[in-house]
């Protein structure tokens, strides 16, 4: 927008005009520019610079140094990795039997549950609260739902090394072992109210996660594996 005082002046629209001297040329008004000659001069002394003489040389040498990096970080990451991570990230597996948010609800209900279900802070989730038994005056919180609807199994999710990194979908055996372990429900009424899945390697975890609830305890010698059928 020209400047009706001056016409050879350009304001910038919702901008103050501010009055300033006039430069010949505002680089140099910050810079240093014989300096900066100077210290480049001072830099290629002698020679070109190999990086400037062969770019092509020295980006390939780049993406191989960043590629070795990246294989190193691998190998320090697998030491992190779980070790069934590839049968909790098969999502073919995994996502079966989907029933919605409400249907899981439903079965708590009709299992004797009381469960409360708010609002998860989260988009695509609710928070899950219930009473615990024997304790109508009070909430406990679960854990979070994904809605409208979940699949058996949850996912797991992995970051950029491979290394587990929370869940990509909520299952709602996920869930149902939340129950038990925030002691809502017991393993007795998991069964009744969820019924018993096949035991297998997708199935594993959730085997594993009760049997660590009724023995307090985590499970990793050869003899819990055993018990397990997980040898």
């Amino acid at each position: 927008m020209r400047s009706k005082d001056n016409p050879m002046t350009i304001h910038t629209p919702d901008q103050p005009f501010i009055k300033g001297p006039d430069v010949e040329n505002p680089f140099n008004e910050h810079h240093d520019v014989a300096a900066t000659s100077e210290a480049i001069q001072t830099m290629l002394a002698g020679r070109t610079p190999d990086w400037v003489q062969w770019p092509h040389e020295f980006n390939s040498h780049l993406k191989e140094s960043f590629a070795a990096e990246k294989e190193i970080s691998n190998k320090m990451a697998s030491a992190y990795k779980w070790d069934d991570q590839e049968q909790l990230t098969n999502e073919v597996a995994r996502k079966v039997n989907k029933i919605t948010t409400r249907e899981f609800i439903d079965k708590l209900k009709k299992g004797g549950i009381k469960p409360i279900v708010m609002d998860g802070g989260l988009p695509g989730t609710v928070a899950l609260w219930a009473m615990p038994p024997n304790r109508n005056n009070k909430l406990r919180y679960v854990c979070f739902l994904q809605v409208p609807a979940m699949y058996e199994w949850s996912v797991l999710r992995l970051d950029a090394h491979g290394i587990p990194n929370g869940e990509s979908f909520r299952g709602w055996r996920t869930v149902a072992i939340q129950l038990v372990e925030k002691e809502i429900i017991t393993e007795a009424q998991c069964h009744k109210i969820f019924g018993v899945p096949s035991p297998n390697a997708i199935s594993a975890r959730y085997f594993r996660s009760l049997w660590e609830k009724r023995n307090g305890k985590r499970y990793s010698d050869l003899d819990d594996q055993e018990a397990l059928g997980q040898e």
